[in-house]
């Protein structure tokens, strides 16, 4: 091929990997790389933007060295498109979206990826995980129920002799043993006991970004044990179109490794005047919770007491943390 149509080629060639770079840059220095892809996977970005970098070097070098054949040894494997129409074409595959990526807005997900989707209130796999506990814990419930008893009346005993040395601490230790044992015989294991007496501890239930989806998970799979609690949560508005005029789904994003794979959660709301707060806009919410039976399963709905608008936050999503209850 003659040099100079083979030199054109390597130019469009620098130039979409110098934008697929910069592109990266832009998404890693801008913080809003989060709004594609999971946090744990930030480190291959950055793996990504230096060997692009290369790459991109590589390509401009080959510019001004040029080349008589093809530096892979493939012989004529590896074709350049040989008509205008053919390098438009290819080229314009790589030349979109790198436009794309800097002209279109970087938009969260909202209601209309929500609706599409489903949204979760009370999560397929809780509700398989209680079934699969309530059968195998059918047949040793009787002796279950005997060894709770047993257990209990050492623990109740003692308060009495101690409160000659100062009522607090024992009675304070005696509250966390006993709310430990009544989750633990839930059989859900050590780690969702844990962050439901994390929970059920606080006067006020904080369902942060860090622990909003186990701790939803948590209050799902307790749900009669939290009925009644405090509970503050922030999201965004969310609506089907067979809510009341009183509700509102107040909702979060869970994205496991991006955004193709996001899920929806949430928490039912009901106020009187929440028709008021537009779909998609972000609240902090504050309210007492109550059990509800849908399905046959319970379902906790949260009547708020306090709705304020609020910013969404720089990384929207949350994130399942797999790791032990905070502060612990």
């Amino acid at each position: 091929m003659d040099q100079n149509k083979l030199k054109r080629h390597h130019i469009m060639r620098s130039l979409i990997l110098a934008g697929i770079t910069a592109l990266l840059a832009y998404l890693i220095l801008s913080e809003t790389l989060s709004h594609y892809l999971a946090p744990r996977l930030h480190m291959f970005s950055y793996v990504t933007l230096v060997i692009m970098g290369l790459l991109t070097i590589v390509s401009i070098r080959q510019i001004f060295v040029g080349s008589s054949v093809y530096d892979c040894d493939c012989e004529e494997q590896h074709k350049v498109p040989r008509t205008p129409m053919g390098s438009f074409l290819v080229y314009s595959l790589f030349v979109l979206p790198i436009v794309m990526g800097f002209v279109m807005p970087d938009k969260i997900l909202g209601s209309d990826v929500a609706e599409k989707r489903g949204i979760t209130l009370l999560s397929n796999d809780v509700r398989k995980l209680a079934d699969v506990t309530a059968n195998a814990n059918a047949t040793e419930n009787v002796e279950q129920t005997a060894e709770v008893k047993k257990d209990a009346d050492p623990i109740v005993e003692p308060q009495p002799e101690d409160t000659n040395q100062g009522a607090t601490p024992p009675v304070q230790a005696t509250s966390d043993e006993q709310l430990r044992q009544r989750f633990s015989n839930g059989g859900f294991g050590d780690f969702y006991a844990d962050i439901a007496v994390f929970l059920h501890k606080q006067p006020v239930i904080e369902l942060n970004d860090k622990v909003f989806l186990d701790g939803l998970t948590t209050m799902e799979l307790y749900a009669k044990e939290f009925a009644g609690k405090e509970l503050e949560t922030m999201g965004f508005v969310y609506r089907q179109p067979d809510f009341t005029k009183q509700q509102f789904v107040v909702a979060r994003f869970s994205v496991t490794c991006c955004t193709a794979d996001s899920s929806v959660y949430g928490v039912l709301v009901e106020k009187e005047d929440a028709n008021k707060w537009a779909k998609d806009s972000w609240v902090k919410v504050r309210g007492k919770l109550e059990l509800r039976q849908v399905d046959g399963y319970d379902m906790l709905v949260l009547k708020a007491s306090q709705v304020e608008a609020v910013s969404a936050p720089k990384d929207p999503y949350v994130y399942y943390s797999f790791e032990s209850v905070p502060g612990s």
